[in-house]
């Protein structure tokens, strides 16, 4: 099969992939950034090749569309690793990354441990990324998507508030972790390559710290440290039912408050309201009780979805339709930026319906290469070349990866949570981040409350949460000499980045042009909302209206309920990696060539991306893919049941899943009823998913009396996969793999308040990588303007007397 030239930004770099469906999406990330990632599977091929649902007319190992869509620009050869531990070390030897996703402990038994690999080049870098992370009293147990959601707190805020938790659509804690993974090897890989010695790394990464990082939002840990506060479904899901039974996500904003209150007197809804009532509009004001929701309601019941769309965009609020697959293909937004394309698939005869990269912004735009037949570079193994003379000599200590992006200075000019995000990822692991900001213009994280309930610019805990490690420059731009000095700090730099709508950073005065005068091998990322062009790039957006305009609630949730999608802002914490990615195969690029680029990556395209399996189904049968409840074609028994009650509260459940009929055995056991695997309607997997509904009665007939932890610890300990489902009090105080999870960070102002922060999700093994707290407003103003830009002690004195600095 002819493969097309991809981009080069990761080009010389080889990848064995040896992860199931779990991290499938790291690797997929770096064959698009233009690695050369080989899949390495066994006889009968990776597991993700069996995956429901499935093509029809194709042979089983090619036919699912998980490995269709996440398998595409790999390569594929056969190895038993049980048996041809030599072959493989060959390969290794030849490689820059391992992927892996077994149980820890797994390839030890087969001689291939990680000191086997580094002896065989230690240059590698080894990416495991397992259920619980390699490490702690979980580090044995077992996990799906569903169950880690559940361990790490992510499926406690999704679904309606008095029904059951609700897995996403689309297997969110496995893109999570996929993405952290290609993210974390960029990393490693830069620190290997940079230095004057290089070194391989082992990277360590939990299914289940990936669902608590993506919740870190709506579960901010100081809710509960600080105020005693749960969060609660939905969470930050957005569906509001319109009158043709079409939905929208939407937010009113407090500074367009007045606005709104104009649409609704248009529409003539009867309301009390004034302006002066726009604090009723924050997102942390009371929801019971709100004439605000009342009066959205009434509209809602009097417009249909495009009529409230329309209204809501003349009214500048934050509006987007909720969209199935159904409406991508007659959406202007989609079809103006091309969002999705067809690619030729000569092994089987027949394209592919696919949705573009989550990395297609860089200079270079990503080519699609079919997902390869089972085998198909097998000549890779039967030529394995010699291992490439070593472009420097490996050092004998693995290096510190608080250090591994020192030197890179990084000009942060995002907001909010998205692009503040991948620079706090940046900062983690040693570059130099500067946020530029001013406190007549601030980040709306700069008003969030603080320990005493109050709005506090550098206590707030989320604000603290996203922005740990860098430094703060305060500037006023709408003066001449703030613009100076910015321009100065930018010609110092290596990286700018920015999450404004298209457009914003020209009338700034920073559009890449004016950057690259300035400084002609800068980097630049742009991470907007939506894409460059069309109706939806001048639009304000957030998050969690992303993901409804995206398709993702319309797989996610049960039939009959509103497609609310998750209590996240999901693009929010997908978009940091595929920033903290491209920025870094950008540098790489840069490096032997001295030229820069910039970069338009698209919260909206990421999130899409994340749907490719999905649309590729759609794309073959012409429906749209069923919503998923908490069921899974590939498992069953598959769900969250209902548990006894606990101190906090009756909302209290457990999830679990049964991969084959093994397993099965197994379950009818450990629930004391062994003759239930028996049962002519469970017999087998394909009778168990007919009669699922009679079958999830059962479980919660036996699991509902019980405390939802002993039900875990009883299953895992049969092999079974299991956890509680888990709110932001048990992974902060009960959960003892999570023990480590949370670090804890004082300001100067408050040294008597501790402030939970999440950790990085990526840790390098033997390492403990700890944060550093986030800056006060201005704090480094003198240290930028003085030490970085060279200016005199009486220079600065007359910025801040000018109200340049603020």
């Amino acid at each position: 099969m002819t493969r097309r030239r991809m981009t080069t930004g990761l080009s010389g770099i080889r990848v064995l992939d040896l992860s199931d469906r779990s991290a499938a999406l790291a690797g997929r990330v770096l064959a698009d950034l233009g690695a050369e990632v080989i899949m390495v599977e066994p006889p009968g091929g990776n597991s993700i090749r069996h995956l429901q649902p499935r093509l029809e007319g194709v042979a089983e190992a090619e036919a699912s569309f998980a490995h269709q869509y996440f398998s595409a620009n790999k390569r594929s050869v056969v190895v038993d690793l049980a048996t041809q531990q030599e072959l493989f070390l060959s390969l290794v030897a030849s490689a820059d990354v391992v992927i892996d996703t077994e149980r820890p402990g797994h390839l030890d038994n087969l001689a291939l441990s990680h000191e086997v690999l580094r002896s065989a080049n230690p240059l590698l870098i080894q990416c495991s990324v397992t259920p619980f992370g390699m490490f702690g009293e979980w580090r044995d147990r077992k996990a799906t998507d569903l169950v880690a959601g559940a361990a790490g707190g992510l499926i406690w805020l999704s679904g309606e508030p008095r029904g059951k938790p609700v897995q996403g659509g689309a297997d969110v804690t496995y893109a999570m972790a996929g993405l952290i993974a290609a993210s974390a090897i960029s990393i490693a890989l830069h620190q290997r390559d940079s230095g004057p010695e290089g070194s391989g790394a082992y990277i360590d990464i939990s299914l289940q710290e990936a669902a608590a990082t993506a919740a870190m939002q709506t579960a901010t840990p100081s809710n509960w440290t600080w105020f005693n506060q749960i969060p609660r479904r939905p969470g930050l899901s957005a569906a509001l039912r319109c009158a043709d039974g079409g939905y929208v996500g939407h937010m009113i904003r407090p500074d367009r408050f007045e606005k709104f209150l104009a649409w609704a007197d248009r529409e003539e809804i009867d309301h009390e309201m004034t302006a002066d009532d726009w604090e009723l509009s924050r997102l942390d004001a009371p929801r019971k009780g709100n004439p605000v929701g009342a009066t959205t309601l009434a509209l809602a019941a009097k417009l249909t979805r495009d009529e409230f769309f329309a209204g809501a965009l003349e009214a500048d609020l934050i509006c987007l339709p909720v969209l199935s697959f159904d409406d991508h293909e007659q959406t202007d937004q989609y079809v103006i930026n091309e969002q999705f394309l067809a690619v030729e698939h000569p092994g089987i005869e027949r394209d592919l319906g696919f949705v573009r990269s989550p990395v297609d912004g860089m200079a270079e735009p990503v080519v699609l290469n079919a997902a390869p037949l089972l085998g198909a570079d097998q000549t890779l193994v039967d030529l394995v070349p010699e291992p490439p003379v070593m472009r420097k000599m490996a050092s004998a200590t693995s290096p510190d990866p608080a250090r591994a992006l020192a030197g890179i200075r990084v000009v942060d000019f995002g907001w909010v949570l998205a692009a503040p995000i991948g620079t706090r990822l940046l900062a983690s692991f040693g570059a130099e981040v500067i946020r530029v900001e001013s406190t007549k213009r601030p980040d709306s994280m700069r008003s969030q409350i603080g320990p005493d309930g109050l709005p506090d610019p550098d206590m707030g805990g989320l604000f603290n949460v996203v922005n740990t490690g860098k430094k703060s420059l305060a500037v006023d731009l709408s003066t001449e000499q703030g613009m100076k000095l910015v321009k100065e700090l930018i010609a110092t730099a290596d990286v700018v980045v920015n999450n404004f709508r298209p457009g914003a950073m020209e009338r700034m005065g920073f559009g890449h042009d004016v950057l690259t005068a300035l400084k002609p091998d800068i980097v630049s990322l742009n991470l907007p909302g939506a894409h460059r062009q069309g109706p939806w790039a001048v639009r304000p957006s957030m998050g969690n209206i992303l993901m409804a305009a995206s398709g993702f609630n319309m797989l996610t949730g049960f039939d009959g309920e509103r497609p609310r999608g998750i209590g996240i802002a999901y693009p929010d914490f997908t978009g940091p990696h595929l920033l903290v990615s491209t920025i870094l195969a950008a540098l790489r690029q840069r490096d032997p060539s001295g030229g820069g680029q910039e970069i338009h990556l698209t919260q909206l395209t990421g999130m899409v991306s994340l749907l490719g399996a999905e649309w590729m189904q759609y794309k073959a049968t012409g429906v749209q893919p069923p919503r998923r409840a908490n069921r899974d074609p590939n498992l069953c028994p598959h769900g969250v049941f209902a548990a006894a009650g606990s101190e906090y509260s009756d909302d209290e459940w457990v999830a679990l899943a049964v991969q084959g009929d093994d397993e099965w055995a197994r379950f009818c056991e450990a629930i004391g009823d062994a003759g239930l695997a028996n049962d002519a309607r469970f017999v087998t997997h394909d009778r168990r998913k007919e009669n699922e509904d009679a079958l999830d009665e059962i479980i919660e007939a036996w699991t509902g009396n019980k405390d939802k932890w002993d039900i875990a610890d009883q299953l895992q300990a049969a092999g079974i996969a299991s956890a509680p489902v888990e709110h932001l009090a048990e992974t902060y105080e009960r959960d003892p793999q999570l023990r480590h999870h949370y670090q804890l960070l004082q300001q100067p102002v408050r040294p008597d308040v501790a402030i939970p922060i999440n950790r990085e999700t990526a840790q390098w093994v033997g390492h403990d990588l700890r944060l550093t707290r986030a800056p006060a407003v201005g704090e480094h103003n003198q240290h930028v303007v003085c030490d970085i830009l060279g200016h005199t002690e009486e220079e600065y004195v007359q910025l801040i007397i000018g109200d340049v600095l603020t």
